[in-house]
């Protein structure tokens, strides 16, 4: 295995919401490079252009790369348009999975995936462990289940991470999309009978930073394996929406419960999102913070961004204004 200052880590996705926390959260500890299919203005790491859904090219870019390690994020995660997308779905989740355990397997590098509590249909009464019997009712569900299937058959090394409720400053989730909401809104409706973990990117990044300094050999030394992994505490996302908005000072804004059935969204969700946390903190010593701290961390960095993406819009705008003149 190789040691701290030779060990590096290979980032898909890079410039999304949790590739984004964890070149960031990772760099000053190891050698970090990113893929990503578009290009990013706010990346921290060196990084190049790919398409993993081409076998080829994914390749090419991993084997250019050598890594001991690759962390793969990148996903299509829009379960409405899945829904009514299968092929790009299956080419995004499954295919460019595909690509990158073969990538791995052919350099000996370990893989790190994430998948979802949308494997599960929500039916249990109680957590769901790594033991549990998968039924997606989604087609994205399934389509993260058929990528942990060939993780588990042909990788070599590999950790799947499921997570739930993943929000971030980086991309779209569910806290952006209640503030933007309710800055043209006195009152919303949301659903109440959706139990889950909501999980900060960031502090996923960080327990992978853990994971990877003092449990390494969960990576290297042991067969394909699941975890779950998410923020402590679980709140429907009715009561979640409140507490956005009571910490952001807007709380005369008003949340409407509604049922999942009341919504008619494209996709159908899992009921009870809510996993099982006890593998994770008995084997690999992990124990996130509760999900209204991770909140409460997670809103002032987002206001600070969007404010700094606003400064930068400004200024281009002023330098276009500028050149045309």
């Amino acid at each position: 295995m190789p040691n701290q200052k030779t060990f590096k880590i290979l980032i898909t996705g890079a410039g999304g919401m949790l590739g984004s926390d964890l070149a960031a959260v990772l760099k000053d500890d190891f050698e970090v490079v990113g893929l990503d299919k578009r290009p990013v203005t706010h990346l921290t790491v060196p990084y190049d252009i790919c398409d993993l859904t081409h076998a080829r090219k994914t390749r090419d870019a991993i084997v250019s790369h050598q890594p001991n390690l690759v962390i793969h994020a990148a996903a299509l995660t829009d379960v409405d348009y899945c829904e009514d997308h299968h092929e790009e779905a299956i080419e995004q989740n499954v295919g460019a999975t595909k690509n990158v355990v073969d990538a791995c397997n052919d350099v000996n590098a370990a893989l790190i995936f994430y998948s979802t509590d949308y494997v599960f249909d929500g039916q249990k009464k109680g957590e769901y462990t790594e033991e549990d019997t998968p039924n997606p009712i989604s087609f994205y569900g399934n389509t993260k289940l058929q990528a942990e299937q060939y993780i588990l058959a042909q990788a070599k090394q590999a950790v799947i991470f499921r997570i739930t409720w993943l929000f971030g400053v980086w991309g779209r989730c569910f806290p952006k999309a209640i503030l933007r909401q309710a800055a043209d809104a006195k009152k919303m409706t949301v659903v109440n009978d959706q139990v889950g973990r909501p999980t900060y990117s960031w502090d996923v990044a960080e327990a992978m930073k853990s994971v990877l300094l003092k449990k390494r050999e969960f990576v290297f030394d042991q067969k394909p394996t699941i975890f779950h992994l998410g923020n402590m505490g679980t709140v429907n996302w009715a009561d979640f929406a409140r507490f956005i908005l009571n910490e952001s000072n807007l709380g005369s804004v008003k949340i409407e419960d509604i049922s999942s059935t009341q919504l008619k969204r494209p996709a159908p969700r899992p009921l009870n999102s809510v996993l099982s946390l006890e593998k994770l903190k008995h084997e690999l010593a992990l124990e996130l913070p509760s999900w209204q701290d991770a909140t409460r961390l997670f809103l002032p960095r987002l206001k600070r961004e969007l404010a700094a993406q606003d400064e930068r819009s400004k200024a281009q705008a002023a330098e276009k204004e500028n050149t045309a003149g």
